[in-house]
Parts: structure tokens; C-alpha cells; sequence
């Protein structure tokens, strides 16, 4: 499979030390759907809660296991933490660029979904609300957008549902659909709703940082 080919250095080395933890933890692609996931979601999720989902396990990945694959957990969260932050603007800025494997010339978008998946399943309940919800909004019209991405990306379709041009067609347009939804659900979740800053006044600057990153505040957050 060709991967990224023109990544900046930070997200090479992202890419990097996450194939280094191996099969447990997140691919890049995948990361990054995740990662959008979070950001757009209707409810709020705290970095302590979603980033040990990028590392495939609910406590996150040991520091001593992860050093002994050559992986500095503390450069990884922080790299981790930078793209979630590049999402966000780019997002605000209506321009976000997913991040597609690629093999030859597909573009690999269900590996995005499935990031995005993980993510809505952290609070699937709100995802519930905003598809039931009888006020129709442009944020629920995105949502069943991405549900009807998320079942042209069921590995599980027959070969008679793979050839239904309605399906061939959506398939065909995800690679842009994906990020014209995923900034109608940013629109409406976070740029309309007052935001929590991430400055806490009782944190230090060589306290562990709020968002659950592991790093001290002044290394993450608080060099913002």
C-alpha cells in the first residue's frame, strides 16, 4: 500500500511512531477520522477519555513497552495532540484536509470512517439525539450524511449492494463529501457553542496538563 506522500516532517514522525506500537494502536488515516470524530462530535470529550483510544487500549500504551519499541510516549501525545489542534483550525477556517491512505490510485476513505466511527461511539447517545432530534438542522442533515457513509463503508455489503449505482456514486463522492459534513457538524457543535478554555487558573506551569495529555501544562496547553 503507498502511504502519505507529502506529509510534513511532524506528521511523517506521527505516522512513524505509530506503526511502531504496532497492530494495537491507530493507523494514520484512521487517527485522523478519529481525531475529526472528536472535534466535531455533538458532545464534548475530554482528551484524558479519547486519547487512550488511539493507543488500542483503555489505559493507553505502557511508557516502558512503548520506549522498548524505540516510541517516546510523551513526543507521540504531543504530536497526537498538534494534528487534533490542526483539525480544529483548519475546520474553523472551513479548509480541512483529511488525511486518505492511498493505495495506487484509490483513495482508502473507509479507514478515515472507521477513525470517525470509534469517535462517535464515545458518545453515541448525543449522535442519537442529534439523528432523532424533530428539529431538522443542517447539523442533522450531515449526520445522516455520515451514516450513509458509514454504510457504503460496511465491509460486510453483498456484491448486489456493492453494484447499486446509488451506492457506486456516494462511494465515488465520499473522498469530498467528507469534509463539507464533517464542517457543517464543527459549525454547528463548536463554533456556535461558548468554549471552555483550556487555561486552568489552579494549574502550574510544570503540572500535568488538564486535557489528560500526560505532558506538563506549560509543554502542551500552556505553550499555546
Amino acid at each position: 500500500m503507498d502511504s502519505f506522500e507529502e506529509l510534513d516532517p511532524d506528521l511523517m514522525r506521527l505516522e512513524a511512531m505509530l506503526d511502531a506500537l504496532g497492530d494495537d494502536a491507530m493507523v494514520l488515516g484512521q487517527l485522523d477520522g478519529y481525531l475529526c470524530g472528536i472535534a466535531v462530535s455533538p458532545g464534548v470529550i475530554e482528551g484524558a477519555e479519547w486519547l487512550p483510544g488511539v493507543f488500542g487500549s483503555d489505559d493507553g500504551a505502557s511508557a516502558g513497552d512503548a520506549a522498548m519499541l524505540g516510541v517516546d510516549m510523551a513526543e507521540l501525545t504531543n504530536l497526537v495532540l498538534s494534528r487534533y489542534a490542526a483539525i480544529q483550525a483548519e475546520l474553523a477556517e472551513g479548509h480541512y484536509q483529511p488525511l486518505y491512505d492511498i493505495d495506487g490510485e484509490d483513495i482508502l476513505w473507509e479507514i478515515w470512517m472507521d477513525g470517525f466511527e470509534t469517535a462517535m461511539a464515545l458518545r453515541l447517545d448525543a449522535w442519537d439525539k442529534l439523528l432523532r432530534s424533530h428539529k431538522e438542522s443542517r447539523a442533522q442533515e450531515a449526520a445522516f450524511g455520515i451514516t450513509d457513509l458509514l454504510a457504503a463503508s460496511d465491509p460486510r455489503l453483498s456484491e448486489a449492494e456493492l453494484a447499486d449505482p446509488a451506492l457506486v456514486a456516494l462511494q465515488k463522492q465520499a473522498p469530498t463529501l467528507i469534509p463539507q459534513l464533517a464542517g457543517e457538524l464543527y459549525r454547528a457543535h463548536r463554533l456556535t457553542a461558548p468554549q471552555a478554555p483550556l487555561r486552568v487558573a489552579s494549574v502550574g506551569r510544570n503540572d500535568p496538563c488538564p486535557c489528560g495529555s500526560g505532558l506538563k501544562y506549560k509543554r502542551c496547553h500552556g505553550a499555546a
